[in-house]
């Protein structure tokens, strides 16, 4: 204790404020400590409960991201696909049309040589009416003219010169 006077320092009211920082301490441990301590591990809790939200809802989101993208592939595929039976389409429907003009344009020119041939055979029809009516022509002026064998033979080689150059 000697020691201590010259420092300055009292040791009586040295322990006692030893002896009342100890009660202070355990009061405060008793009564603060043990709240603040609860309250800091609520806290730690709720800090760590908030944590794994944040990952689940991270977690979360990054599922939705990746179904997302899986929908968006398979969208385009399915837009890919139909573009494609599109063209398909599109493509048999031309080629039916160029098919069904093709065909068309036969039978206008079938119809067409068909005609021709009608109307061959009309005026064909005609050149015999005609070398009938120039035959019985030929016939009438060779009884009206009463001609002689030689007369009558020159009229039929005109006559049947005649024929032979309507059918070429």
């Amino acid at each position: 204790m000697e020691l201590l006077k010259p420092l300055g320092l009292n040791f009586k009211l040295l322990f006692i404020q030893f002896v009342g920082f100890m009660i202070l301490f355990w009061m405060l441990k008793k009564f603060l400590f043990t709240r603040v301590l609860d309250m800091i591990q609520r806290r730690g809790e709720e800090i760590r409960s908030a944590y794994e939200a944040n990952e689940k809802a991270k977690q979360e989101a990054e599922a939705l991201r990746r179904g997302y993208e899986q929908k968006l592939q398979e969208a385009r595929a399915e837009a890919d696909a139909i573009l494609q039976t599109a063209r398909q389409t599109a493509e048999k429907l031309g080629q039916e049309i160029i098919e069904k003009t093709r065909q068309e344009a036969a039978q206008i020119r079938e119809r067409g040589l068909a005609e021709i041939e009608q109307e061959k055979k009309k005026v064909i029809t005609e050149i015999r009416r005609d070398v009938v009516n120039l035959s019985v022509d030929i016939a009438r002026r060779i009884i009206d003219k009463a001609v002689d064998q030689r007369e009558a033979e020159r009229l039929a080689d005109e006559v049947i010169g005649a024929i032979g150059s309507m059918r070429t």
